[in-house]
């Protein structure tokens, strides 16, 4: 038994070599009719495949791989059939690993291959769509893959012909592209035909685009504002545009609606792949007025490098100690751990994604702003501002959970029973941190609590000023006065402490992680700062006079 890809298991026939030879057959057809329907036939010629093969495993010619396949094929008659058309062999299977019916008529008018065949009519100026196509793969430019097909194609050449161009693409480097490569290359060559607009990753010919009239528009926006939400765009076609889920345009009017609002400066899309929402400049914001977005954005720039590394959707949860800073904003990190829970951006160039979190324990549903990385700007979430007040305290431990519904999570605390400590919080009134009797029901980590007993220095002091706050150097160096201990002279001072305790107080002011504080006093960029060589826990600093 042999899987090709999940849901999809093949029982390939013949001794093991045959055996071996006929998956790795299918998966090299397969791969170049990724966009195939999963009935439509897939036809490469023998002597093409051979070649490759060839290439290859050098240990045989070009002729003994042909007979080779050409058994493997014979051998396996429920996954691949032999065709001939102008006097040569071509071998044909489908997507779903079984041959397709001589009878069967295949409408073809969709497909990719035919789409290129057809020029297209007439039509008006193209609108392109807000975000620009992705820069192409560097692995296999666009140059390499399409020249064969087009050349064909211009050429009028038969279908046989145009199936033979398609084999001139490097098919061993076409078989290790993923998914979201070979779409961008699609879609980049998409992007160049006349009258060919598209949104996210659906095309169509601009003058089969449906209208949306003034009206029309300005109906959208005025639902949008009485609901006070952003709304999905499937409602929006069905309560304002009178489209029913069932009448057999409402795709297309779907379409229509994304494309047009994507125009139209009065609407902002804030979807994810799977749910399309639009937003509109009029309504409430959902990050917190204590600090800028903007401020925040600069705060988390350190983390946009590792979020940008990660693998979207790739994890079902994201485990998280709660910093003081992200209590009291009401924000999460856009980091690495999170980036692999939450969903990418459908538009390459879309700012803010708003996502449904809902709490099981708290019986609590809330809108949350995701804010994707940009320029020199972190990513994060905001709109926790309430539920943190409510329910937890610096230092607790949290879970945030995908569901199967796109664009909605879980967010979950361990509940224990009541603990009272002095904790750290801001008197916003007096702009003076205090620490205050605080009763919670949620499991914390130790080291993250900031209680009065390990920094009772903190009590009074003011918050570091908005120019202090933006570089961790000196974000660091005043937490060492706040909380180290004083090890030098009145002279000379000198301030030796933990890495636990740098890392919670802190993240008081700006987010900082461990690795960021170690890097700093690790640089020779920063000679005021030190670490113990023999107890990596332990950091110095002795202020520059």
């Amino acid at each position: 038994m042999q899987t090709v890809e999940p849901g999809l298991e093949i029982e390939f026939a013949g001794n093991q070599e045959e055996r071996e030879l006929a998956a790795r057959l299918f998966a090299v057809m397969r791969s170049i009719g990724r966009f195939y329907a999963l009935t439509a036939p897939i036809r490469l010629p023998l002597q093409a495949l051979a070649e490759h093969f060839a290439r290859v495993d050098q240990q045989r010619g070009t002729d003994a791989w042909a007979d080779e396949i050409k058994r493997t094929v014979e051998a396996n008659a429920a996954v691949f059939r032999l065709e001939e058309h102008d006097g040569s062999l071509f071998v044909v299977t489908t997507r779903q690993g079984k041959p397709p019916r001589p009878s069967e008529e295949v409408d073809t008018a969709h497909m990719l291959p035919q789409r290129f065949q057809e020029p297209p009519p007439a039509a008006p100026p193209v609108v392109r769509r807000a975000a620009p196509v992705p820069p192409l793969v560097e692995a296999l430019p666009a140059e390499e893959v399409m020249p064969p097909l087009v050349e064909a194609v211009e050429a009028g050449a038969p279908p046989a012909a145009v199936a033979a161009a398609i084999t001139e693409i490097d098919l061993a480097g076409l078989a290790q592209l993923d998914e979201r490569t070979l779409c961008e290359l699609v879609a980049g060559e998409l992007a160049t035909l006349p009258g060919v607009v598209g949104f996210a990753d659906l095309w169509m010919l601009e003058e089969t685009v449906p209208r949306l009239s003034r009206g029309d528009v300005r109906r959208i926006a005025e639902y949008i504002q009485e609901r006070e939400q952003p709304l999905p765009d499937t409602e929006l076609v069905d309560v304002v545009l009178g489209v029913r889920r069932t009448a057999a345009d409402f795709e297309t009017r779907r379409f229509a609606l994304n494309l047009r609002l994507a125009q139209e400066d009065e609407f902002e899309f804030v979807g994810v792949p799977g749910n399309y929402l639009w937003s509109t400049k009029g309504l409430p914001p959902i990050s917190t007025t204590k600090r800028r977005p903007a401020d925040i954005g600069q705060d988390y720039r350190f983390l946009a490098e590792e979020a940008l590394s990660a693998t979207p959707l790739s994890e079902q949860v994201a485990d998280h100690v709660l910093t003081f800073y992200e209590h009291y904003l009401g924000v999460l990190p856009y980091n690495a751990v999170f980036a692999a829970v939450l969903p990418p951006p459908v538009l390459a160039d879309q700012r803010v994604a708003v996502l449904t979190f809902e709490s099981t324990q708290t019986y609590e549903t809330f809108l949350v702003e995701l804010r994707f990385p940009a320029g020199n700007r972190g990513g994060y979430l905001a709109g926790f501002e309430s539920f943190f007040k409510n329910h937890l305290v610096p230092g607790a431990l949290i879970t945030v959970e995908r569901t199967d519904t796109p664009g909605r999570f879980i967010i979950d605390y361990l509940p224990i029973s009541g603990q009272e400590r002095r904790l750290l919080a801001l008197d916003e009134r007096k702009r003076r941190y205090v620490f205050q009797p605080t009763t919670y029901y949620c499991a914390v980590q130790e080291n993250m609590l900031l209680t009065e007993n390990r920094f009772p220095r903190f009590a009074g002091q003011e918050p570091l000023d908005d120019r202090t706050r933006r570089y961790p150097d000196l974000v660091l160096a005043a937490t060492f006065e706040r909380v180290g201990e004083q090890i030098g002279t009145l002279e000379a001072p000198r301030y030796m402490a933990l890495l636990d305790d740098l890392v919670a107080a802190a993240n008081v002011e700006r987010p900082m992680t461990p690795e960021l504080i170690r890097q700093i006093a690790e640089s020779p960029d920063y000679p005021q700062f030190s670490v113990d060589p023999d107890a990596e826990d332990v950091l110095y600093y002795a202020p520059i006079i």
